[in-house]
């Protein structure tokens, strides 16, 4: 007999080209973590995939959950826009400008404070669906999909500034975090970097930088800039001779062998990187599944523009209206019929 679903319930999935992770949270467990899992995938081929999510369906113990997915491909990008106070035609004309103009096709309001943001997502919309199909096939619950630092903002704490994630081989990307929410994110470069990892920086970010819509190469620079800051101040030491630091921490320091991540109001357990429990592996699995479980308020789901018409049947002719003939309009009734033609032969005419 299955145990009642309530809220602090929920699934999370992390989805990349070559793993898939995933958690389940439960409000009646020590900790919430009632279970975690991992499997290798090929995400180009829908049988791999399918196969890999029913196997961590069942490593979850089969939940009856809400299931949320994380994912950020190769070549993602996100970025907001204040958009408080604008109305519903409003929007609804900007979302259809941004995917004319820049691509754009999928878009998520968030709330913060008085503040209302829209996050724009640029990444395969018809991808992502396939991807939530797959899922709901599989098993899963009420399945809906996010953008990975979406999720990963909501339980890097509320100090995090600017996180990296390093999903996997060749697979890493970049965020600005703000009070748990992310305000822009590209992908990165993962060479040279094990994974997989969080790391999570509280550097000074300046976010007037981010009150303008970007193009992806300016948004990347100013990324790099600060991922450049973030970067000296995790490794460069504390002064030796500064008596406010008794005992000051070596340089070159693993900033991720300590990240802590925060399951709304309960701390999640430092488990060894190799454990699959661990925050490195189930960081964005965690904050899907902390979306899935309502715990992070009131979520709105992301909303694509997905075109229902193929691109081979797309009209490529033109086309004109063109003008009917100036005779009038056929009355009923009006004119000779066949049968009365046909009487009028047979009758009589008479001589003059």
């Amino acid at each position: 007999m299955s145990r009642p679903v309530g809220r602090g319930d929920g699934v999370g999935i992390e989805i990349a080209d070559t793993v898939i992770r995933g958690v389940r949270l439960r409000h009646d467990v020590n900790g919430r973590l009632a279970a975690a899992a991992e499997f290798p995938v090929n995400l180009a081929d829908d049988n791999s995939t399918l196969d890999a999510l029913v196997l961590l369906r069942a490593e979850l113990g089969d939940p009856d959950e809400p299931a949320r997915i994380a994912t950020f491909p190769e070549g993602a990008m996100l970025q907001r826009i204040d958009i408080t106070g604008r109305s519903g035609p409003n929007l609804n004309e900007l979302r259809s400008k941004l995917d004319r103009l820049h691509r754009i096709n999928s878009t998520v309001v968030i709330e913060d404070g008085p503040r209302r943001w829209l996050l724009l997502i640029r990444w395969d919309a018809q991808a992502v669906r396939r991807i939530e199909d797959l899922a709901e096939r599989a098993g899963f619950i009420d399945v809906t999909i996010e953008p990975s630092p979406l999720a990963l903002a909501r339980v890097a704490g509320p100090d995090a500034t600017f996180v990296r994630r390093f999903v996997a081989q060749g697979d890493a990307h970049r965020m600005v975090v703000r009070n748990r929410l992310p305000v822009a994110a590209v992908g990165a470069i993962a060479v040279g970097h094990p994974h997989p990892r969080v790391e999570i920086s509280s550097v000074d970010v300046s976010l007037a930088y981010f009150d303008d819509f970007m193009t992806d190469p300016a948004l990347g620079e100013i990324i790099d800039r600060i991922d450049e800051r973030a970067t000296t101040t995790t490794d460069s030491a504390p002064d030796a001779l500064d008596p406010s630091h008794d005992d000051p921490e070596p340089a070159g320091r693993d900033p991720a062998a300590d990240v802590e991540l925060q399951l709304v109001d309960v701390a999640y357990p430092n488990f060894p990187a190799h454990d699959q429990r661990s925050a490195q592996r189930q960081g964005v699995a965690l904050g899907a599944a902390v979306g899935a479980a309502g715990l992070a308020g009131p979520l709105r789901p992301v909303d694509m523009i997905i075109s229902s018409v193929a691109v081979d049947d797309q009209f490529d002719r033109p086309w004109a209206i063109e003008e009917l003939s100036p005779l009038p309009a056929y009355e009923p009734g009006s004119g000779t019929s066949g049968p009365k033609r046909f009487t009028r032969y047979l009758r009589p005419r008479s001589r003059r």
